[in-house]
């Protein structure tokens, strides 16, 4: 009989019941070595478990008694001299009440295709990964504080499809994703949630499989053959990943073992009626293992570039109490979970998806704070679109949403985010957002585009908006590609990637986004004209950007410019710059700065400012002229 190559010895049986044990994967679930098979799990206080197997194509389930360890009766484990790779499985459960729960595989590497549920026995995985790949990997994000991230936040299913409406595969969107993810300027993917889910509508945001990619797009190792060729490309990828909460579903993890196993002990903080989802308990050992485990398995065995992880304002705050108090546990948990994979994968990015006000997170957990690297800033994301969406005549009583973000920016390190939160549930897209008209609503777009760039920050888009698709997104159907047909939409991906490519170029907007050094405010206080004015510092004082974004619908001829030297200054990017396919855009504007002082600096210039408009500055070296 094949003996399992990974053992639960003493040490890793105590590492798992504490709480501290971060390749779980390796010890449970199904395994198949050799002409063997074994099944592990983790069930206390029952009378009996059996693992059901059932051979592909085939109806009749076999039966098989599990026992429990001699050292450890909470965990069953059998082995079968079978190899059933390919075959699906369910536990079968008998509580000490006599109830007979049939159960999926908490560990499963793999499920059937929804609306089947069962886990599937996944062999060894056949990929191996690149050089490339590997060596990509390792340099990905060196020095990420300083160099552009501009991430392009997918939903697989909903991308694009098939011409008869089934889904692209991993495989296929090597072909179709990277390609596209590359020519629009982006330097990273960040996937919403892939690990496997009964219910398309939930996004992957309500999880069954957290170590089961799910199968509506192929399989592990297609998987893995589409990350490598990300990496090949030099596309960073990112997991949105969920560690605080499970989908109510029966057949899995809700009362695994007839009673409260997995979730939240304390019934006010059980449930989330929001979302309909059950809270982990994470205070209990094995739990925190399985999460922590799960997070490892991404990172170890997929090579993501990091983590975004979902909703961590459940676990920072007290869940369903109205005045949402700190949740001291909920914290711990994430400081642990930070620690261990920054320990284990210190080339990896820790993104939070937002923490309200709670502080400290993006701190190394040494000096207080939570660990992660990144968080979203739903902050700006929120003042931003509500200043947008106003009419432009109200603008001047709202100003604060476009200078207020400033006030706290540099207390975190932040990803300016326009997400998919902003263009689901009925939102509408950005563009239609916008007041006006239709053109209107396109010169918006790009001037909110703008102002997204050139904010201290890295960078998040949700896919379609970089051409401005004019639906909303409820996670249904695919992008209305064939908006692409119209001009309109064409000179706006056009657009997208004149900004992204500008972007990646100018060190002063990325370098310096968490120092304070980096920005500096010429005037963010001229709610009057609807105009903020700014300059993005990079290392190198001939990197210096000036920004000016009227956020007005008039027009400004001789609009003084305060300048922080003297020189000839160029006009190197635009708004109101329109290229098409085929057609070279216009020439930009130069000036001179004249030795009158203006917005706190000792020389200013005067410009013709356009509606609507967001155009960056820079000072001419050496006499010399930017192409």
């Amino acid at each position: 009989m094949n003996k399992r190559e990974h053992s639960l010895t003493k040490k890793k049986l105590e590492e798992f019941h504490d709480g501290k044990m971060l390749d779980a994967y390796l010890y449970f679930g199904a395994y198949v070595s050799g002409n063997a098979t074994s099944f592990t799990v983790w069930v206390p206080d029952v009378r009996n478990v059996s693992v059901i197997c059932t051979a592909p194509d085939e109806g009749r389930e076999q039966h098989v008694p599990m026992e429990q360890l001699p050292e450890d009766p909470t965990i069953w484990r059998v082995e079968i001299d079978r190899q059933l790779s390919g075959f699906t499985y369910e536990y079968e459960i008998e509580t000490n009440e006599g109830e007979r729960l049939r159960k999926t595989d908490p560990f499963a590497r793999a499920a059937e295709y929804r609306p089947q549920t069962r886990s599937i026995v996944r062999g060894a995985p056949e990929h191996r990964w690149s050089e490339a790949a590997l060596r990509q990997k390792e340099i990905q994000n060196d020095n990420h504080l300083e160099k552009p991230m501009a991430i392009y936040e997918v939903h697989i299913g909903t991308w694009k499809r098939k011409a008869n409406g089934d889904f692209l595969t991993y495989k296929e969107l090597v072909d179709e994703l990277i390609p596209y993810v590359k020519e629009q300027g982006f330097t990273h993917i960040e996937i919403m949630p892939i690990t496997e889910h009964p219910l398309d509508e939930s996004w992957g945001y309500q999880t069954t499989g957290f170590f089961a990619a799910t199968s509506r797009f192929g399989t592990e190792d297609e998987l893995k053959y589409f990350i490598d060729k990300c990496a090949q490309h030099g596309v960073g990828l990112f997991l949105d990943w969920v560690p605080g909460h499970f989908c109510v579903d029966a057949h899995a993890l809700a009362n695994f073992n007839g009673s409260l196993l997995y979730e939240e002990p304390r019934p006010a903080r059980r449930m989330n009626p929001d979302w309909g989802t059950l809270n982990f308990d994470v205070q209990k050992g094995e739990v925190i293992s399985f999460i922590f485990s799960s997070a490892h398995y991404w990172l170890e065995e997929f090579k993501f570039d990091g983590v975004r992880m979902d909703a961590v304002v459940n676990l920072l705050f007290i869940p369903n109490v109205r005045d949402r108090p700190h949740n001291d546990e909920g914290a711990d948990f994430l400081r642990k979970l930070t620690t261990a994979l920054r320990e284990r994968h210190p080339d990896k990015l820790l993104i939070a998806e937002d923490a309200w006000h709670f502080p400290g997170v993006t701190k190394d957990v040494a000096e207080g704070g939570l660990g992660f690297h990144y968080k979203w800033n739903f902050g700006w994301m929120n003042d931003v679109q509500r200043y947008m969406e106003a009419p432009p005549e109200k603008r001047p009583s709202l100003h604060e949403k476009i200078n207020f973000s400033l006030m706290y920016h540099y207390e975190a390190r932040y990803i300016s985010t326009l997400s998919h939160d902003e263009v689901s549930a009925g939102k509408g897209s950005l563009l239609h957002k916008m007041a006006g008209t239709f053109e209107e609503q396109l010169q918006q777009l790009r001037l909110l585009y703008g102002f997204w760039i050139t904010h201290p920050g890295k960078k998040l888009l949700f896919m379609g908006q970089e051409f401005g698709e004019p639906g909303g997104w409820e996670g249904r159907k695919p992008l209305d590609w064939e908006a692409l047909e119209q001009p309109e939409f064409q000179q706006m991906a056009a657009f997208i990637r004149e900004l992204l490519a500008f972007y990646k170029t100018e060190p002063a907007l990325f370098e310096l986004d968490d120092e304070r050094r980096g920005f500096q405010w010429l005037d963010a206080d001229n709610a009057e004209q609807s105009v903020a004015s700014f300059i993005r510092r990079g290392h190198n004082e001939p990197d210096d950007c000036i920004v000016i974004c009227n956020f007005s619908n008039q027009d400004y001829p001789d609009f003084p410019v305060g300048l922080p030297a003297s020189g000839t200054y160029e006009e190197v990017f635009s708004t109101t710059r329109l290229i098409s396919e085929g057609n070279e855009s216009r020439g930009m504007n130069k000036t001179h700065a004249k030795k009158i002082p203006m917005h706190d600096q000792a020389y200013s210039m005067v410009i013709d400012l356009p509606a609507l408009s967001m155009s960056v500055w820079k000072r001419q070296q050496d006499g010399s002229e930017r192409n």
